[in-house]
């Protein structure tokens, strides 16, 4: 298959990383460039977690500190693959809809204070999610650092439902228009096992927690349809992006491990991206590292289809979610990032700059 031309216009591999300068003094981010050029890095994702400083109120906006970074870093000849911060919505967003925190399979609901902590059904996040996209947009479509949108962050982790009633009537509006009569419904989903036939959509629920197994049918709709909302949220600042910034390349940042890609159906998400990436953390005490570095690499390369790809996260020493946090063994990390290069992506990028 003929090999498309790269579309972020860098002259080299993409090689950097995430970059969060705003938990830092400014006089740091000056070292930081000066250690980039030296480490020869040539792009870095910036403004992923920044929602509450670019809008610390509800429309009003402050974009001095993010103008000055991205300046210093085109000034250095540092390209930016920049975030819409909408994977975590400021405080205040939700003391005002509260209802876009989401509810777990169990009924609670989830309290703000981590990232991706969001009913994906909920018209309020999904309207601000556009708006803060197109603010960014129309300030920084132009800008000679930017390389390529960053759209939210790890769709799906951690948390990919919401249980909540706003969920419950989406996904009874999902299945209307996949089954379109009730009765394809019940047949569909093998509802005469244990008097489980339903008389309406209306009478569907989310698979809530129950007190014996549920409908393994309606579970995969269920996930088939958690797939479908966050997608559809994705592809609206997508749009947005696409019509404020025509040109410059769209992404969101995959997770297509053996282990981690349980509730993205990836290969509908990939029709949608300008460009396929990936986040790869191996399980350090995993016996054979290699066999997941290398079957993750190559679903990534089918994902693509043939497009050009990039690793866009994978870490530089161990990472402190894991049960065992083993440092890497020497080589390892340059093992683990030409593995992903062998296999077509046109470059290693890491989690984090600085930690």
């Amino acid at each position: 298959m003929e090999r498309r031309h790269w579309p972020i216009g860098l002259e080299a591999l993409a090689f950097g990383g995430d970059y969060s300068p705003e938990q830092w003094p400014k006089p740091v981010w000056q070292e930081d460039v000066r250690l980039m050029r030296e480490a020869g890095v040539t792009m870095v994702s910036v403004g992923i977690f920044t929602w509450a400083l670019v809008e610390p109120e509800p429309a009003q906006y402050d974009f001095g500190w993010l103008d000055g970074l991205l300046d210093l870093l085109y000034d250095n000849g540092i390209r930016v693959d920049l975030g819409t911060p909408t994977v975590v919505p400021p405080a205040w967003f939700y003391e005002k809809f509260p209802m876009a925190l989401p509810v777990s399979r169990e009924g609670v609901r989830y309290a703000f204070g981590g990232r991706g902590t969001i009913c994906h059904s909920a018209p309020p996040y999904q309207q601000a999610a556009a708006s803060i996209t197109r603010k960014l947009a129309h300030r920084y479509g132009e800008h000679p650092a930017l390389a390529m949108w960053h759209v939210h962050n790890e769709y799906g982790a951690p948390v990919s439902a919401c249980y909540c009633d706003l969920a419950a009537a989406a996904f009874r509006r999902w299945l209307l228009a996949r089954y379109t009569t009730v009765k394809e419904l019940n047949e569909a989903w093998g509802t005469t096992f244990w008097g489980q036939t339903y008389n309406s959509f209306d009478q569907v629920q989310p698979p809530r927690l129950t007190p014996t197994a549920g409908n393994p049918a309606q579970q995969l709709d269920w996930e088939r349809f958690t797939s479908d909302q966050m997608l559809a949220n994705f592809k609206r600042e997508r749009d947005v992006l696409h019509e404020v910034t025509p040109g410059v390349p769209v992404t969101t940042n995959f997770h297509a491990a053996l282990s981690q890609c349980q509730s993205i159906d990836y290969w509908a998400w990939a029709r949608e991206v300008d460009v396929v990436t990936n986040d790869h953390y191996l399980i350090a005490e995993d016996e054979r590292p290699h066999v997941n570095l290398a079957m993750a690499a190559d679903l990534t390369r089918s994902l693509a289809g043939g497009r050009p790809w990039l690793l866009l996260e994978h870490s530089t020493s161990a990472v402190n979610w894991q049960r065992r946090n083993i440092a890497k063994s020497s080589g390892e990390m340059a093992r683990n990032s030409l593995a992903h290069v062998a296999r077509g992506s046109d470059g290693a990028m890491f989690f984090q700059w600085r930690a």
